[in-house]
């Protein structure tokens, strides 16, 4: 797979621009901001990391996460996800042109690894977009249920058109007596959300005891990223606030109250994502021993996935029986 498959840089480039645009637009009062302590592990010693688009980024001093600190206010997050352009470009352009591709080359590949993982119960996905991963799980037929939860109205009358159940809400506000799942799904949430410790917990009140929780997000130890750093184009406010450690998403689950069953850098993209910004602007500054890294091409990536050093993580966690 490579990043113009299912990230057409043009697509991409119009989404960047649109973000950048909404970061202006909707966050250029900073009264409403919180300073937060490292999302990650909870420890309150911010270093200096990067700024970008007017957000400053911290360092965490002890797992070394980087998250935004002061952010948005909760509820300032919330509407901006309901009414911010790049949001809405992302969730219809982009996604439309896009999601094929993304069936074939993501959804497909990561619900055959639901089926290795479990069988029979209520499958639910958290953030279910256009119900494309409900499609394919429900294609398993190992589950009974097959549920959405996406707090979209649009979106969630997509999923509902599909002839999925719906909860139209955010998983946080989902209460257990209104699912109890065996096992859900999270696919590039964490990254974007006020509260990861919040968000993870939630996640673990709707699953049954012994159930699993599947989910990916970005991860700041990533080879790309820390190539690229603020030039990197997964650093972007105001979505992406929390770009946690390898070690930070250990410690969060743990502070969630969850199991790790299974935690990787399965990532494909790192090397082809370096490049691809090389061919955006030759004269990019980087390290000397960048390059020959890079001519290892695909070698190197896995590499990079064998020793957790992909960008892109993904973690399976069980809910404790007890």
């Amino acid at each position: 797979m490579r990043e113009a498959d299912i990230r057409p840089r043009d697509l991409f480039d119009r989404y960047l621009e649109l973000a950048r645009a909404d970061a202006e637009r909707y966050f250029a009062d900073r009264t409403n901001f919180v300073a937060v302590p490292c999302p990650a592990c909870g420890a309150d010693d911010p270093r200096p990391g990067l700024q970008k688009l007017g957000f400053h980024y911290a360092l965490c001093g002890s797992c070394a996460s980087l998250y935004v600190t002061p952010r948005p206010a909760a509820d300032v997050l919330a509407a901006y996800y309901t009414e911010g352009d790049a949001v809405r470009f992302w969730a219809t352009d982009f996604f439309r042109e896009t999601a094929e591709a993304r069936r074939e080359r993501m959804f497909r590949p990561r619900a055959e690894l639901v089926r290795g993982l479990v069988r029979g119960g209520t499958f639910a996905d958290v953030g279910s977009g256009y119900g494309i991963f409900l499609e394919e799980v429900a294609a398993l037929g190992v589950f009974d249920a097959v549920i959405g939860i996406e707090p979209s109205p649009d979106l969630a009358a997509v999923c509902r058109e599909r002839g999925f159940t719906v909860l139209e809400q955010p998983v946080e506000a989902v209460r257990p007596a209104e699912l109890h799942a065996d096992f859900l799904s999270a696919f590039e949430v964490l990254e974007h959300v006020f509260d990861p410790l919040r968000f993870l917990t939630a996640c673990r009140d709707v699953l049954a005891p012994g159930g699993l929780l599947f989910f990916t997000t970005l991860t700041v130890s990533g080879f790309d990223i820390q190539v690229l750093w603020e030039r990197s184009k997964s650093i972007h406010p105001p979505q992406h606030l929390n770009l946690l450690s390898v070690a930070g998403i250990e410690l969060l689950v743990q502070r969630a109250e969850l199991e790790v069953v299974e935690l990787e850098t399965p990532g494909q993209l790192d090397v082809d994502i370096v490049k691809g910004m090389i061919d955006e602007d030759p004269t990019l500054d980087l390290p000397r021993f960048v390059a020959p890294l890079l001519e290892l091409g695909d070698d190197f990536q896995r590499y990079l996935q064998q020793h957790r050093l992909s960008s892109h993580i993904r973690v399976v966690a069980r809910r404790p029986n007890a």
